[in-house]
């Protein structure tokens, strides 16, 4: 849900008022609307904000002060000259600010918008009763932004393992697709294969790198791994808007067995039993031979 904050009012040049009604008068005409002579609006592709301003009518017609706003948006035009069904399935707009004296100007910032999105804005003004005035000039803006994520890394390879790791490679891809350069990497791995209808199973490393310029050769290496295992990496590059790429490729490797058997340590010879050994067997009838002089 978008959230408003009001922002002080400002008073602009005649010449840019006397056009500004000129142009709302043909809207006015246009969408049957009643009362608002004035409205600008802005947007940053930082935060989706939009700014939006107008001239503040009066409580009784143009005289004396109003009393609330009621500012409403959608992402649809209003259909016809059907005004009122637009406006009762419209989205309202909190933290309005208090009406000023009649020929003020009022503003609001609505944030949260989603990017590269027409937005249609209707006003209404209330008196204490409350009286509501008609609907204002239908105003249209839209976002800016960036739904565009980084391309899908495709050249991922495991090069070398011992025990307890794997060292891996990829050329790193874009902001946008496979320009520019992504803002991180997720990078998982897993004794199973990697879908992206897992990938929030597998375990994330710690420690990945800050992606490089687009076609840049990367490295990392995977630590605490267990041997004997065989091993599935994948990973996903995210941008500066939250855009999420493709799952890569998905190599797989077995890390080798480092862990040699454990020494005897209770090695002794059984005296129940002939040794297989001649030498061995002669010494002892040799012993036994001795012992009987």
């Amino acid at each position: 849900m978008p959230i408003t904050s009001p922002f002080g009012a400002f008073r602009l040049n005649d010449s840019f008022l006397r056009t500004t009604r000129t142009l709302l008068v043909a809207l006015l005409a246009a969408t049957g609307s009643l009362f608002v002579t004035q409205a600008a609006w802005a947007q940053t592709a930082a935060d989706s904000t939009i700014a939006l301003l107008w001239t503040a009518s009066g409580d009784d017609g143009t005289t004396g002060t109003a009393a609330r706003y009621d500012l409403r948006y959608r992402t649809v035009g209003i259909t016809g000259t059907d005004t009122t069904s637009w406006w009762n399935a419209a989205t309202v707009v909190t933290g309005l600010p208090t009406p000023r004296a009649p020929g003020s100007t009022d503003s609001v910032r609505v944030r949260g918008f989603s990017p590269l999105t027409t937005y249609y804005f209707l006003l209404r003004v209330g008196d204490e009763v409350p009286n509501w005035s008609g609907f204002s000039n239908l105003a249209a803006h839209t976002t800016s932004g960036d739904l565009t994520a980084p391309a899908a890394v495709t050249d991922l390879a495991i090069t070398g393992t011992t025990g307890t790791t794997a060292s891996i490679r990829w050329t790193a891809p874009g902001d946008d697709g496979a320009s520019g350069t992504a803002a991180s990497y997720d990078i998982r791995y897993s004794n199973s294969a990697i879908t992206t209808a897992n990938w929030a199973s597998a375990t994330q490393a710690n420690g990945e790198p800050v992606p490089a310029a687009a076609g840049t050769q990367q490295t990392f290496t995977l630590n605490g791994l267990t041997s004997s295992r065989t091993y599935y990496v994948a990973i996903r590059a995210t941008d500066n808007s939250g855009n999420v790429s493709g799952l890569s490729n998905v190599p797989s490797a077995t890390t080798p067995d480092t862990i040699a058997p454990a020494p005897v340590r209770d090695l002794s010879l059984n005296p129940d039993s002939e040794s297989d050994d001649p030498l061995v067997a002669a010494a002892a009838r040799f012993e036994l031979a001795s012992n009987a002089r």
